[in-house]
This record gives C-alpha cells, sequence and structure tokens, in this order.
C-alpha cells in the first residue's frame, strides 16, 4: 500500500457495502423533534377508487492514516418486483442503491493495514445532525477513517432507499423549518446540488424514481408529497396526503408509494405513474405512525407505531394487516439484511434494536446498542451490521453471525443518517 497526497493507493485487493445508536436527553429530543408532535387529530378514512445502471459513486480520499476506534390499478405482486439477487432480493442496482467506490480503504489484518482490491471496498457515510458533518467508516476493518464537514443536517437516510442518481446521494434538509432536497457529492462529501422551497418541514424520506431523474418527498408540515424534477429543480406536482405524512417508501420496482401519516392515524397507499390515492387504512387512535419500509421482495409494509411500541406488518397488495410484534420504547424504523433473513427495527426510546426473523416475524434478539438508535445499513456480504446512535455520538457495530454488539465507533454529534456504500 502506497499513501500519497492524502489518497490511498492499494497495490493488493479490500472490502465491500451496507447497515444501519446512547443516552443524551438533549440529542433524543432533537431527533423527535425531527418528526415533532401535535396533537392527533383522527380524520375519517379516504378510499378512492382503484384508477383505472448508472455509474456508481467512489468514497472519498482517505487521509494517510486510519483512526481506529403509481395508471391501471393492480397490486404489486412478484412479477413486478425488482429482478431478485442470488439470496432473493433486490440487487443493489435495483434497490437505487450505489455499488463499492473505486478508492481503497485501508484495513486491519493482525492490526496492520492490508492492502485489498479497491473494487470490494466498502465505506460507512454516517451523517452526523448536530455537528453537521460526516464521519467515514472502514466496514472492513470496523474502524474510523475520519469525519468531514458537510454543512448540512442529514437525518432520515439508509440504504433502505433509492437515494443515488449515477453522480449524487439524494437527501434534504430543512433549514429554518424550510424543506430542501440536496444532492451530495460522495467523493469530495460535499453538497453540490440545492433544490429550495420544497415547502414546511419537516421532511423524513427522499425517494427517486426508477428512472433516476424524479424524485418523490414527503413535506410533512404542508401534508402533501412532492414531486420534483431533479435536473431543472422543479416541482412538478404536490400530491395531497393526510395530516403530516411522517415517512415515504416505495416497492423495488417503484410503482407503488406509501405514507404513514402520522397524526390522523393511518398509512395511504398511491399509484405513483398517476399519483392517485389507491387506498387508506386506520390504525388505533394515538398509536401514532411514525415511518415505514417496504420489504425487499415489495409484499410487506413494516409500520412502526411510535405510541403503541409496536411494529405492525401489512399487505403491499391491500394494506391488511399481517402481523403486530411488540418493540422497544418509540420504534423509529427498520431495515433487512441483505439475504432477507432478519429485519432490525431501532427505538430511539430505549437501550435495544430488536432482531426479527423476517420469516416468523419472533424476535430473535436484542442488540444492546444504547438509547437512541435510528439508520442502519449491512455490509454487502451481510458479515457486519452498522447503527447511528444519536444519543451516544456513536455508530453500533454488529456481528450478524452472533448477533451482538461488538464496538462503538466515535461519530460526531448526534449522528443519524447512515449508508454503506
Amino acid at each position: 500500500m502506497v499513501v500519497g497526497g492524502g489518497r490511498w493507493v492499494l497495490d493488493g485487493s479490500l472490502g465491500r457495502r451496507t447497515l444501519l445508536k446512547g443516552a443524551s436527553g438533549a440529542a433524543l429530543t432533537a431527533l423527535v423533534a425531527a418528526c415533532a408532535p401535535a396533537a392527533p387529530t383522527p380524520g375519517p378514512t379516504t378510499t378512492a377508487p382503484p384508477p383505472t445502471g448508472a455509474p456508481k459513486p467512489t468514497a472519498p480520499a482517505a487521509t494517510a492514516q486510519a483512526t481506529p476506534g403509481a395508471a391501471a390499478q393492480s397490486a404489486p405482486t412478484a412479477a413486478s418486483q425488482a429482478t431478485p439477487g442470488a439470496a432473493g432480493q433486490p440487487t443493489p442496482a435495483a434497490a437505487g442503491q450505489p455499488t463499492p467506490g473505486a478508492v481503497g480503504q485501508p484495513t486491519a489484518a493482525a492490526g496492520q493495514p492490508t492492502a485489498v482490491s479497491a473494487a470490494n471496498a466498502e465505506t460507512v457515510y454516517v451523517f452526523n445532525v448536530g455537528s453537521k458533518d460526516v464521519t467515514l467508516i472502514d466496514a472492513l476493518a470496523r474502524q474510523t477513517r475520519e469525519t468531514r464537514p458537510l454543512g448540512a443536517s442529514v437525518r432520515w437516510l439508509s440504504n433502505e432507499q433509492s437515494y443515488w442518481d449515477g453522480q449524487l446521494v439524494w437527501t434534504y434538509d430543512f433549514p429554518d423549518n424550510k424543506l430542501q432536497a440536496i444532492g451530495i457529492d460522495p467523493r469530495e462529501v460535499a453538497v453540490s446540488r440545492t433544490i429550495p422551497e420544497l415547502g414546511a418541514g419537516p421532511g423524513h424520506s427522499l425517494m427517486l424514481m426508477p428512472d433516476k431523474k424524479t424524485a418523490a418527498i414527503n413535506v410533512a408540515g404542508d401534508n402533501v408529497i412532492a414531486v420534483i424534477d431533479v435536473a431543472s429543480g422543479q416541482i412538478m406536482r404536490k400530491v395531497p396526503t393526510g395530516m403530516f405524512p411522517c415517512d415515504l417508501h416505495f416497492t423495488p420496482d417503484g410503482r407503488f408509494a406509501y405514507t404513514p401519516e402520522r397524526d390522523q392515524d393511518t398509512v395511504s397507499m398511491f399509484d405513483t405513474r398517476t399519483w392517485e390515492l389507491v387506498k387508506t387504512v386506520n390504525f388505533p387512535q394515538g398509536s401514532k405512525p411514525f415511518m415505514l419500509r417496504v420489504s425487499p421482495d415489495g409484499k410487506e409494509v413494516w409500520v412502526q407505531t411510535s405510541q403503541m411500541n409496536v411494529n405492525t406488518v401489512l399487505s403491499s397488495e391491500d394494506l391488511s394487516t399481517l402481523t403486530t410484534m411488540q418493540t422497544g420504547k418509540g420504534p423509529v424504523t427498520n431495515a433487512w439484511t441483505p439475504d432477507g433473513r432478519y429485519s432490525l427495527v431501532a427505538n430511539e426510546g430505549d437501550t435495544f434494536a430488536s432482531v426479527f426473523d423476517a420469516k416468523t416475524y419472533k424476535e430473535v434478539a436484542r442488540l444492546m446498542i444504547g438509547q437512541g438508535g435510528t439508520n442502519m445499513g449491512f455490509t454487502r456480504d451481510g458479515s457486519t451490521g452498522f447503527m447511528a446512535v444519536t444519543g451516544a455520538n456513536s455508530v453500533a457495530v454488529i456481528d450478524m453471525g452472533k448477533l451482538s454488539v461488538v464496538t462503538q465507533l466515535k461519530a460526531g454529534t448526534q449522528p443519524q443518517g447512515l449508508i454503506v456504500v
């Protein structure tokens, strides 16, 4: 390995890709404020009749030293989903995720840096809300490399979302509660595009459509989903939702979108080809469905209800309830392992993350990560998980074979967004 000009030059071969946090009251307050409560106002359910391989980002150059430490209405079916990978999951390209960067990372072997293939290198990007910077972690070595300034607070960004357009990582920020889309250059770790004036914040999820030219984002303060032309930066339309849409996620093919409407205790489904409402279902009054994710096979929608401390699994086809699982306090988001075997649920009001068997829905482990766990990601081989722990200003490193936390890596202030590329 040769280090020169602030860049790692590797003459051998290295490692790869994706996962998804302690105890500070101030940090937890900031996390909850990202989906700040208003008094729940249950509204009537409205059901509309059914309407008739880009280039991948490269990781930034490392410093010389690594620091240890929705038209015709049809329900989504398997045939409509993204092409499955070898483990039965959507491939990274289908999921809109970047593949490894070309810059190699230092890795530890017997305590020494080891040169590995740049094509296999994986970097964890940890977005720190409070300090507005990004901590970079070598995924294979499980070591912090460095922290770089960003000047933006990136909250709900994870590998479960479609964020990569071939040049930039797309997400959002809402300074002074004014929602804007931002495009981040992953090599420079810098905001290079801003699309302002999307509406009143907060936002929680920006999702690129399959064409990678259009994006949609929930605008919670205005009770709409904004559909954006990314190239021109223009708002194409605003789709009315229920009260306080608190998240946004798609089926793997981008055909259907789902949003939890927190302040009226409902979840709604939209056809993204027309943006017509397909169906709305009621949750128990006061349950506050907070966030949700569509399963990798597109058949289920996992919904976290922050006030009832449960994860509800819905059919993506008709929003019928398949099961409900008890979680820790204040469940906020979930993510599936690359092989689809497990789904992890983060509990912002508790000191553990819940690990569920994705087929039986049984809890199989609790990961003691500290209070305030949020976004998570996994390496491509599924051996290691990473979870941002907002309250502890750290990232929990998880051995997925043993289902245990092996270490905590220091991050910036209030880490929350997290992707593995």
